[in-house]
């Protein structure tokens, strides 16, 4: 399955912005392919998005990457189409495409055009990821609460949905303080993982990026790191560990200061009165 796709009278106009761009260049492989694109095959189209995500990668052309997008966006669509007809929760396919072409625009040195076919390959994978990360987050934002048995009650118990438009200014409040108090405490959570994490090795970092952040399976990324199984899980394991080392450290540290202010407010205060 190709990503590439355009309409019959799109083939013309974009052939020519093709070539154009390909001759700023001076890149002959995308002039030959733009003059073949009205009869091009499958194969020739994938070319030319690897192409083009190339010279964005080397270039961080915006015209190579609105020439990438417009040929592809529409078949990444049905691709994550494909992907959430198996979510049972409700998810956005045009957040979903928005936030692959903004990983593709953000992460373009982690492309490899080793093959005609590299840029297709290496969407797959993102889109598959993002997907994913849709469906968990729908799946989590999903409020539910068990609601009393109602009448007999041998009769199943019924899930009802949480009225939120049902809320008293007070719980608004109170929510909207709560919520507050939960950003800053993640914001401290992610400063802190963020300094233990750049304490990790390369070799730690790179593992546990590949299996927690793109979420490969453990036997993929032990190819990709030339290790056994086994000892990736145990390379995982260590830096996991290594983080939560650093982190429970930090957060001693942090609430030892937090103590010390509290006990030298209280002596001022007594002192004062």
């Amino acid at each position: 399955m190709s990503f590439a796709s355009l309409k019959e009278n799109q083939v013309k106009s974009y052939a020519a912005r093709l070539e154009a761009f390909g001759s700023s260049q001076d890149d002959q492989a995308l002039i030959g392919l733009a003059n073949k694109l009205p009869k091009s095959t499958v194969k020739d189209k994938d070319q030319v998005s690897t192409l083009l995500m190339a010279a964005y990668r080397d270039t961080a052309s915006n015209e190579a990457f609105g020439l990438l997008y417009e040929l592809n966006h529409e078949g990444v669509l049905r691709l994550i189409y494909h992907h959430l007809r198996r979510s049972y929760y409700a998810v956005d396919a045009a957040d979903v495409l928005q936030e692959v072409f903004f990983n593709i625009f953000r992460y373009p040195f982690k492309f490899n055009p080793d093959r005609p076919s590299a840029f297709r390959n290496w969407t797959y994978s993102i889109v598959r990821n993002t997907c994913l990360k849709h469906s968990r987050k729908a799946q989590r934002n999903r409020a539910i609460s068990l609601g009393a048995p109602i009448g007999d009650p041998d009769d199943e118990m019924t899930l009802e949905l949480v009225d939120e438009a049902g809320a008293t200014p007070f719980q608004q409040t109170s929510d909207d303080e709560a919520l507050e108090n939960l950003v800053g405490a993640w914001t401290l959570y992610l400063h802190f993982y963020l300094h233990a994490y750049r304490c990790l090795t390369p070799r730690e970092k790179r593992a546990l990026y590949l299996v927690e952040v793109d979420v490969l399976p453990y036997k993929e990324v032990a190819a990709m790191l030339d290790v056994r199984v086994e000892n990736l899980k145990m390379m995982i394991f260590r830096a996991r560990r290594k983080v939560y080392t650093i982190m429970k450290r930090k957060f001693s540290a942090g609430q030892s200061a937090v103590d010390r202010r509290v006990v030298s407010e209280q002596v001022m205060l007594g002192g004062q009165s």
